[in-house]
């Protein structure tokens, strides 16, 4: 076979696009990584793409030797000075100018840049319009209501007279589902998936029901008019890449901006809900209910729950709560009080009645040892869902008894026994005959400052899901203030209390906490004193991390500082700095 004759390939000269003089300009912000050219360049509107290009076009331009994708931020007539050219257009409608305002204001509100906060919203499709109602004839309403038995019916009857947009968003995946499919039943095709890796759609219903988790706060939605946010202080709402946004804040910007109503449902406020309660920018709305000691029976520490169980499982089905899924994560020997560690150097929790297990290279084993003192004996300091299994199996020996964890799901309350389950797996259905919640001191003890709110919160939700004859049993003393707002009923005055202890102590939400981490920050800290004497400024004597308290009223300007350090350090090519505002947990 003749070989064939080998053929020069002809190059291609890059196309210059060079400077010319238009009649209109456009401020494009560039799709990039660079953290000090967050700012928009000017380029010229070609005759040809002058009715196309719209203020939140997607479009793309010469940018140094390259072709870069950009957002249009502003149209400008009369622009004579020379400029290159957009070069062409990837989508006319990718944002609306609500859309670019609210991207600003969050890159603000976290130091951080429009581009990094726009890659959170999905781009609109078409000519649809996109955006917050205009024209309201009635003032926009902000409230934090306590959940309630009649939470859910309220709400259906709000959406059915509802002829605009509203957001739904709940904490997990797993309570969107389920809210979406009871939602679904009775609105239909007016009810939007925006959870699961769900997309906007490429044209929405008339008057939008979207329910979705938390990325979904960002979401462009046609004539919206009112978000409601479910248990606003869950750990899920927070995002866990920079720029560490959490749904509550962003959506109160988003219904500021938008003129949006807003509405927070939970079983207690997080300590920033209750300060806006307390300062009148939010409206607490009350839902009549009848006292707990006209109805229930509370029993505490140092009685045990066998009785409370007891007294359920003649009504019904009894939910018991516990904080761990495992048989126990906290053992320790018996005999010198040391915790069992694996030979990889981590901790090893049990997994059965007697298998302890390494959750960091899988090892496992029946034999156990004490490492220090060779003894069998072990001591539980924490007792999970397997264990109280296995405790319950024997003391109701005739009793079916039903676990609902992450690992295994229980969705619909059975007709009888008892049900265990782990904060948020609990199943739904029928309303339960008794309730135990079990592991307080554990989980009052964790070391996050939104310990005790989260509980709150998990508690006086799971006290609605019960029948009003219906017995309770708190793992706690009866001396605890949790234990004594339980029995009054009177979440909101706990808050307050809170609230108090808070601002004494210079904590959230009175003070907003920022933390800094780099290298190269050895006068950050005389700086900043400097420059604000009010705010604290600690530094990790472990790594190079610096945790600023600064008061609410000055932390815009100290945040925009912090901004602009952060820009400057990258255009002079230093070590970047990682700024995380207000974390989920301190």
């Amino acid at each position: 076979m003749a070989a064939k004759p080998l053929k020069l390939k002809r190059e291609r000269a890059k196309t210059v696009v060079r400077s010319a003089r238009f009649t209109t300009s456009a401020q494009v912000l560039i799709d990039h990584e660079i953290n000090h050219l967050d700012q928009p360049f000017t380029y010229g509107l070609p005759d040809d793409l002058k009715e196309k290009v719209l203020v939140g076009s997607r479009v793309v331009v010469p940018f140094k030797n390259e072709e870069r994708e950009g957002i249009v931020l502003e149209l400008v007539e009369n622009q004579l000075s020379p400029n290159k050219p957009i070069i062409r257009i990837m989508n006319q409608s990718a944002y609306s100018v609500d859309s670019l305002k609210f991207a600003g204001e969050i890159a603000s509100r976290y130091a951080s840049s429009v581009v990094k906060i726009l890659r959170y919203i999905p781009e609109g499709r078409g000519s649809e319009q996109y955006g917050g109602v205009s024209d309201r004839e009635h003032r926009t309403e902000r409230s934090f209501e306590q959940v309630s038995s009649s939470t859910g019916e309220k709400l259906r009857e709000l959406l059915v007279q509802q002829s605009k947009g509203t957001l739904i968003l709940m904490p997990s995946e797993r309570e969107a589902s389920q809210f979406f499919d009871e939602l679904e039943e009775s609105f239909s095709a007016r009810v939007v998936k925006a959870f699961a890796r769900s997309k906007p759609p490429k044209s929405f219903p008339l008057a939008p029901i979207v329910v979705g988790t938390r990325a979904a706060v960002f979401w462009q939605i046609p004539q919206l008019s009112s978000i409601v946010i479910f248990h606003e202080n869950s750990e899920h709402y927070w995002s866990d890449r920079s720029p560490f946004w959490n749904v509550r804040d962003v959506a109160l910007i988003r219904s500021r901006l938008e003129a949006l109503d807003l509405h927070f449902i939970s079983g207690f406020p997080s300590m920033e809900i209750a300060r806006l309660l307390d300062l009148g920018y939010l409206k607490q709305i009350r839902t009549p209910r009848k006292s707990f000691l006209q109805r229930r029976r509370v029993r505490s520490k140092p009685d045990t729950y066998h009785q409370t169980i007891r007294e359920g499982l003649k009504a019904g089905v009894v939910l018991v709560q516990v904080a761990t899924k495992d048989y126990a994560t906290l053992v320790t020997c018996k005999k010198c009080r040391t915790r069992p560690t694996c030979e990889c150097g981590f901790y090893l929790k049990m997994a059965g009645k007697n298998e302890f297990l390494c959750t960091a290279c899988g090892f496992s084993t029946l034999e156990w040892r004490c490492n220090t003192c060779g003894g069998k004996e072990k001591l539980l300091l924490s007792r999970g869902a397997r264990r109280i299994e296995e405790e319950l199996g024997k003391a109701f020996p005739a009793t079916p008894i039903h676990i609902s964890t992450s690992n295994k799901e229980l969705e619909e309350t059975p007709d009888s026994g008892i049900v265990i389950a782990t904060p948020g797996m609990e199943p739904r259905g029928n309303k339960f005959g008794a309730l135990v919640l079990l592991d307080g001191e554990l989980q009052l003890n964790r070391p996050t400052l939104r310990a005790e709110e989260r509980l709150l919160d998990n508690w006086f939700t799971l006290l609605r899901s019960i029948r009003d004859d219906a017995s309770i049993f708190i793992d706690l003393g009866h001396n605890s203030r949790v234990v004594q707002s339980i029995i009054s009923d009177s979440p909101l005055r706990l808050a307050k209390a809170l609230l108090v202890e808070r601002k004494n102590v210079k904590l959230p939400p009175w003070y907003r906490v920022v933390k800094i981490e780099g290298e190269e920050l050895g006068s950050l800290q005389e700086q900043i004193k400097l420059k604000f004497p009010n705010i604290e400024v600690s530094k990790s004597k472990l790594s190079h991390e610096y945790v600023l308290r600064i008061p609410v009223e000055e932390s815009e300007k100290v945040i925009q500082g912090i901004h602009a350090l952060a820009k400057y350090r990258s255009a002079s090519r230093k070590a970047l700095i990682s700024v995380d505002i207000d974390p989920p947990d301190l």
